[in-house]
């Protein structure tokens, strides 16, 4: 008997708890739904917006997440959880809803990037205390490097694996430094100083400038990558109308690049991910860009190419002595070239190799367009051009360099700079010099057997980079060794005072 009493109890007890419950659902607010439409919204004058209309309360960190990025906000009768994903669903941060408390913070750090050390710092001389740009960064031996920025900073990802290493900083002119990776994240600062080597001293035999580009080109094997290479590269690629920004792109690419011995194989290239900030999305203007972008770039590889080393059959150039100087610590031949005769239908440039005295490997290279080639260079340089405006080039200048990999020289980086005048007949004559700048730096190299690149997801020599760029990301690089951008690229417009147009990121996955 007292069993049933039991059972009995209990199922009145139930019967309570559940009525209870149904009462408590009955009563629990419906879920809010907002409706919003907004154009050229910031992310965080959006959220503000929600807090007044809704009186929601959010809790972030506005350098953890890009709240300043422009959206379009169209929503009806949406929940904030759906919202707030669709907001960040290229970043997908943790979002916690407590009734009208809601927290933002960013994802976990990308599991990959945890396999690196980042070495970040900024290299100065020791002679007035300036930042020294483009100092090579690199693990000694390695295919892995940076470079420093205009300001003279850098950020270097290295993989763990490589905790024994040696860090190799090295300038023109400067002395090279040699410190030991450390074993986490760090900061180093450094002060490089002038080298003096009296270069008299070194007993190195006279050579005539031909001489010389013969030895370069008897020595290629020796010198470079008798392989394939699959290299990984940053490009950017900026443009600036009468001093002001108007566009900067940027881009990670693949490169495959063939054997150094047959020359005739052009690399091809893969893009893999890009970013870019423009002033104004339909500005009127001529699209710029140094002749096929990445394409070309990385194609300017003169010591694959042998872009400058004419054969001694039917020469192109001709060479003249300038003496030496000093590069990654060894003393090497400054030899000029400028060509012998120049064809209407051809590109001609004059400049100058600096040569390794003792391997014959060509470390660097810098030269530009010859006068004739400038003035027929608008063909070459311009993809598109708005009607009724009119091109000329003036300027042009090229830098190519290589760092050592092994007992052999790896390309390192390769600089492009093209001022051109416009006259747009459109807006009562209005007259307006361009400056665009390219740069490419090699940030990782793998062998490159089976990993050929198709053509058909090949980034062809009439692409423009920026049109193939339609989204933004701001953690963009992760694990990935970059030219640390002189200022951020939404800070570049910000100085211009003009509005910026930021767009997402569009990434390619690998084959």
């Amino acid at each position: 008997m007292k069993v049933y009493r039991i059972v009995f109890i209990l199922i009145i007890i139930f019967q309570v708890i559940e009525m209870m419950a149904q009462d408590e659902l009955i009563n629990q607010p419906a879920p809010l739904t907002i409706s919003s439409d907004y154009k050229n919204i910031r992310i965080d004058q959006y959220l503000d917006s929600l807090h007044l209309q809704y009186d929601l309360h959010f809790a972030y960190d506005p350098s953890s997440l890009p709240f300043d990025s422009l959206i379009d906000v169209r929503y009806k009768a949406q929940t904030l959880t759906f919202i707030l994903n669709d907001i960040f669903k290229n970043y997908q941060p943790n979002i916690e809803i407590s009734a009208k408390q809601v927290i933002i913070s960013p994802a976990y750090r990308n599991l990959a990037v945890n396999n690196y050390i980042t070495i970040q710092g900024v290299i100065v001389s020791s002679e007035n205390n300036k930042p020294l740009p483009m100092v090579n960064i690199s693990l000694k031996g390695k295919a892995i490097g940076t470079t420093t920025n205009l300001e003279g900073e850098y950020k270097f990802l290295i993989p763990r694996k490589y905790g024994s290493e040696y860090i190799y900083f090295s300038s023109i002119g400067y002395q090279t430094e040699d410190l030991l990776l450390p074993l986490q994240d760090s900061i180093l600062n450094l002060s490089l100083k002038p080298l003096t080597i009296n270069i008299e001293e070194v007993k190195v035999s006279y050579l005539k400038a031909a001489d010389i580009i013969t030895r370069v080109r008897e020595n290629i094997q020796k010198n470079y990558a008798t392989s394939p290479q699959l290299l990984t590269a940053f490009f950017r690629e900026s443009i600036k109308q009468d001093g002001k920004f108007i566009e900067v792109s940027e881009a990670i690419i693949d490169i495959y690049k063939s054997a150094y011995f047959v020359s005739e194989d052009m690399e091809k290239v893969r893009f893999v991910k890009g970013r870019k900030s423009v002033t104004e999305p339909n500005i009127a203007m001529a699209r710029l860009k140094l002749a096929g972008g990445p394409s070309l770039f990385a194609s300017m590889d003169i010591a694959k190419h042998r872009n400058f080393i004419s054969k001694d059959i039917d020469p192109t150039y001709v060479y003249h002595y300038l003496g030496k100087t000093i590069e990654f610590d060894r003393v090497v031949y400054r030899v000029g070239f400028r060509p012998i005769s120049e064809h209407q239908d051809m590109i001609y440039y004059k400049g100058e190799l600096h040569i390794d005295t003792e391997s014959f490997a060509i470390l660097s290279a810098d030269f530009e367009m010859t006068k004739k080639t400038l003035r027929l260079s608008d063909r070459y340089l311009i993809k598109k051009n708005a009607k009724k405006i009119t091109s000329t080039p003036v300027f042009t200048q090229y830098h190519v360099d290589y760092r050592p990999y092994g007992d052999r020289w790896l390309l390192n980086s390769v600089r492009g700079e093209v001022k051109i005048k416009m006259l747009d007949r459109r807006h009562k004559k209005k007259r307006s010099l361009y400056h665009i700048k390219a740069e490419l730096l090699i940030t990782n190299a793998t062998n490159g057997k089976g990993q050929r690149i198709r053509y058909a997801e090949s980034f062809k020599p009439n692409y423009i980079l920026a049109d193939k760029i339609t989204y933004y990301d701001e953690y963009f690089w992760r694990d990935y060794n970059v030219i640390n951008p002189e200022r951020n690229l939404k800070d570049v417009f910000k100085t211009t005072a003009v509005e910026i147009n930021v767009v997402p990121v569009l990434e390619k996955t690998r084959p």
